[in-house]
């Protein structure tokens, strides 16, 4: 497994790419279904989440994003998702509601070939409340665009690692005239990879790497290790290719409730005067399939003086 994790790394950081639109994520790795549809963590029945992010506070009209999104597996193979997420960044204001399916491959006791697509509605508006041109400008005649998109992908998933590529939305990746809204221009591709490495239970480190690609930008890297202590405490920290660093801590509570807060500071790259700080921050809730409460129990002959019993989807 663990050189197929590097094979991957590899794999992952050869992809060429070029203008950053969608939004980024520095905890991609708790939250890997807002991009990619493909993923639906196969440990847990039911998931929701909720994440907030505030880019660079020191500059006014910088990108703020909230995302909400959940799942529900309802049988071993099949789940089902949404997901709302609402941008703003220098005046633009970007919606987008979904549903998404899943479908899982078992490839073995414990790892499975996730395949998921995304179907949903988006909207764009430009506010030109404070735009001025001395002429025309036809991009403007209308502020809003809206219809429906598209998205899709693949995640790999065992106990201990992850790995995805996927293309969260197909279409609008341009703020272009609106009647080109079903273009695939600008598509931006998503690849993360991860493996936990198990020092005994109460010490677990989860090296990940997340790489944005996209035609027109450079290509966008993260490189992230975070430390889960006694089940309870999250701490780490990563970097980023344009020189920017991180910082998370977080708390993974009883009954499947986490809540994690992550600072990145841009003091060591060259835009350290305007795009300093970001804070991002997530809460988490999810039940384990082992937690279940209405699990379903199957009983069968009598053995050794004891009932054998297993846990059934």
């Amino acid at each position: 497994m663990r050189k197929i994790y590097f094979l991957l790394v590899f794999l992952t950081c050869t992809f060429v790419s070029h203008s950053q639109l969608r939004s980024l994520y520095n905890q991609y790795m708790l939250n890997q279904a807002v991009f990619n549809p493909g993923y639906m963590d196969i440990s847990t029945r039911f998931s929701a989440t909720l994440n907030f992010r505030k880019q660079w506070m020191t500059t006014p009209e910088t990108p703020m994003t909230f995302t909400a999104n959940g799942h529900y597996h309802f049988t071993k193979n099949h789940g089902i998702g949404a997901i709302a997420i609402s941008d703003f960044a220098a005046g633009v204001n970007s919606l987008e509601i979904g549903a998404v399916y899943n479908y899982h491959i078992w490839l073995g006791e414990r790892t499975a070939l996730g395949l998921g697509v995304k179907v949903g509605y988006q909207q764009r508006s430009l506010q030109t409340d404070y735009i001025y041109f001395s002429e025309k400008e036809p991009t403007l005649d209308n502020r809003v665009s809206r219809g429906v998109n598209l998205g899709v992908g693949l995640s790999i998933q065992s106990q201990n690692f992850d790995f995805g590529v996927s293309m969260p939305s197909i279409f609008d990746n341009a703020l272009a005239n609106p009647s080109n809204i079903y273009t695939t221009t600008y598509n931006h591709f998503y690849s993360h990879i991860g493996y936990k490495i198990r020092f005994n239970d109460n010490i677990i480190l989860y090296p990940t790497a997340m790489v944005r690609m996209v035609k027109g930008s450079r290509l966008n890297m993260s490189f992230d290790g975070h430390f889960l202590f006694g089940q309870l405490v999250w701490v780490g920290g990563g970097y980023q290719s344009d020189n920017s660093v991180t910082g998370s801590l977080g708390f993974f509570l009883e009954k499947g409730l986490r809540i994690v807060y992550t600072y990145q500071t841009s003091t060591f790259s060259p835009h350290k005067t305007t795009l300093e700080h970001t804070h991002e921050i997530t809460l988490n809730f999810a039940r384990t399939i082992d937690d279940l409460p209405f699990a379903k129990r199957k009983y069968t002959t009598r053995k050794g003086g004891q009932f054998r019993k297993k846990l059934k989807w």
